[in-house]
């Protein structure tokens, strides 16, 4: 099941360069859409060894080259980045619901430190398998999904030891080879950081194999197609999710610009 916001529904206010800069990305990938090589009946090349029951390696040979970038927000505690995510696909506001940033969500996720179901990887891929079908938005992912080979690596305990797999079978190949959408959409995860130091301390069920929803994106975002925005936000503080991120090529936004806590204080009064 989606983890959802505790925040939703609840008024939001200011921070409008943030969505301003969320919407230029959004449209830059819209654009981009025309230069993107689509093949929506060939999946991505196997590695040697690999085949319909074991995949080896999987190469993103649909997307063209610098197209897998995302957006990370950063900020301290407190700061309301849990209630930017949530207005960001629940608009409280008229402005935001004209905005309509919401319908290009294609699914998203909340991390909860008091809730260890929110950091569980397994449970985060199962929900966006659920999400991404429910949507509506991408004919043709949930008849991939459907595969009993793909439902087995979802399967409760399976998706733990393996979730490598299981995203790459579930979430990445089947995006790949769908017919691309006439706007790009987005993917949310909030609080990417929370769980960071469980994963520390944790042992790996298989070599390689990640320990945190963080770990995952970070080392599976190149693979994403180019028509989809991964968007997370995480404490400023942690500099060890700021370094998985921008070690793997995931580009993080400069500082705020000063003007925009002005402009903040100015659309309150």
């Amino acid at each position: 099941m989606a983890q959802t916001s505790l925040l939703k529904g609840k008024r939001f206010y200011c921070r409008e360069w943030v969505f301003h800069k969320i919407q230029h990305c959004l449209q830059e990938k819209t654009n981009n859409l025309s230069g993107v090589i689509s093949t929506p009946s060939k999946q991505p090349p196997l590695a040697p060894g690999g085949s319909a029951s074991n995949p080896g390696t999987l190469t993103a040979g649909s997307a063209k080259s610098g197209s897998s970038w995302g957006v990370l927000l950063v900020g301290g505690p407190g700061s309301g980045k849990t209630a930017l995510c949530t207005e960001l696909l629940w608009p409280t506001s008229a402005q935001g619901t004209h905005r309509g940033l919401h319908q290009q969500s294609l699914a998203f996720h909340f991390c909860r430190a008091d809730d260890s179901d929110t950091l569980c990887v397994g449970g985060f891929i199962r929900g966006l398998v659920a999400q991404i079908c429910r949507s509506g938005l991408l004919p043709g992912y949930e008849e991939k999904v459907r595969d009993p080979a793909v439902q087995n690596t979802l399967q409760p305990g399976e998706c733990e030891r393996n979730p490598t797999e299981a995203f790459k079978r579930c979430v990445l190949l089947p995006l790949l080879s769908v017919k691309p959408p006439q706007q790009a959409l987005f993917l949310l995860v909030d609080s990417i950081d929370e769980g960071s130091q469980l994963g520390e301390g944790e042992q790996r069920s298989s070599p390689g194999s990640p320990r945190t929803i963080a770990e995952l994106l970070a080392s599976h975002h190149e693979f994403l197609p180019p028509w989809l925005l991964l968007i997370c936000s995480a404490r400023r503080q942690n500099k060890s999710i700021t370094k998985l991120f921008t070690a793997s090529g995931f580009p993080v936004p400069a500082g705020a610009n000063p003007e925009y806590p002005k402009k903040d204080l100015v659309q309150k009064k």
